[in-house]
């Protein structure tokens, strides 16, 4: 591991290595108050250029602080070797990454990786495979990387089929991969609880020994107003109108209001005079945002 002081100044902060909305100023201020106990930088030698790939709160922490140099582990290496490390680390420590961004490292990895199975990019980023799915099938949608006939699994061995080897222990859907006709030689049991839809529910799938417990569910069962609470349950979600920008604001006010009057009940004043220096900034600092952003829209 090759870890040693870096210049500022020689820092190349690549935006598309920057996985984040925004930088986050609390953590910039805790990690200045937390200097000396934070781990290097780490930063890519890319064409005599020098990457960096994991720290840019710490890098800011540095500004705010004065400091010329900081410690970084260089690596050489590639831009895509870059990406791919920057799409995995933010995952697993420092601040959290939002839903967004979250989504952003899943992008980045289908694009670097988009041969592997969607069980092994789960497990790479640690998020669900359902997601990953998810976002596979929109950028196979926009043509933004090929539908691969084979997918190389968490074992490193490539299989044939588009989807993953079989395993009992998980959660699949049971639909016909090959875009055919539906199977026949499902069980009996299966296919009485499949009902309309074809698919078995997903409880049923959580809790496969209760399933096989009980006899299967007869398939001219009458249902109370001749709705199956099945397919309800397994149907899409609805759609539901975005508020209007008026509604927007009126909701907004409301909790900039709320807010307002926990600053005025009895005892917050001597709260607060006994509260620590550190959170009394960040609550100023958000107020002073609000504030300005209110008169930046007044202004507009």
């Amino acid at each position: 591991m090759d870890i040693r002081n870096v210049a500022l100044d020689d820092l190349v902060l690549d935006p598309d290595l920057n996985l984040r909305d925004r930088l986050d100023d609390y953590a910039v201020e805790r990690y200045a108050e937390a200097w000396d106990r934070l781990p290097p930088v780490t930063v890519f030698e890319v064409d005599d250029r020098r990457l960096l790939a994991d720290g840019f709160h710490r890098h800011a922490a540095a500004v705010m602080l004065g400091k010329r140099t900081l410690p970084a582990e260089v690596r050489p290496g590639s831009f895509h070797d870059a990406l791919d490390f920057v799409a995995s680390v933010n995952l697993f420590h420092g601040l959290p990454l939002s839903r967004t961004e979250r989504r952003r490292a899943v992008e980045v990895k289908l694009r670097l990786h988009h041969d592997w199975s969607d069980r092994r990019t789960a497990e790479e980023l640690g998020v669900s495979r359902e997601l990953v799915a998810k976002i596979r099938k929109q950028l196979i949608e926009g043509h933004q990387i090929p539908d691969s006939p084979g997918r190389v699994g968490a074992d490193g061995k490539l299989y044939a089929s588009a989807g993953l080897p079989k395993d009992p222990n998980e959660r699949r859907p049971r639909t016909n991969e090959d875009g055919g006709a539906p199977r026949e030689a499902a069980e009996p049991a299966d296919r009485g609880r499949r009902g309309m839809s074809g698919a078995v529910p997903p409880w049923e799938d959580e809790a496969p020994s209760r399933a096989q417990a009980g006899p299967a569910i007869a398939e001219d069962v009458h249902f109370a107003g001749g709705v199956d609470p099945r397919a309800v349950a397994m149907s899409a979600p609805v759609a539901v109108e975005a508020p209007s920008i008026d509604e927007l604001l009126d909701v907004m006010a409301r909790q900039v209001a709320e807010v307002v009057s926990w600053t005025q009940v009895d005892g917050f004043v001597e709260n607060y005079k006994a509260a620590a220096a550190n959170a009394r900034g960040v609550f100023h600092a958000a107020v002073i945002k609000l504030a300005a952003r209110a008169d930046q829209l007044r202004r507009a």
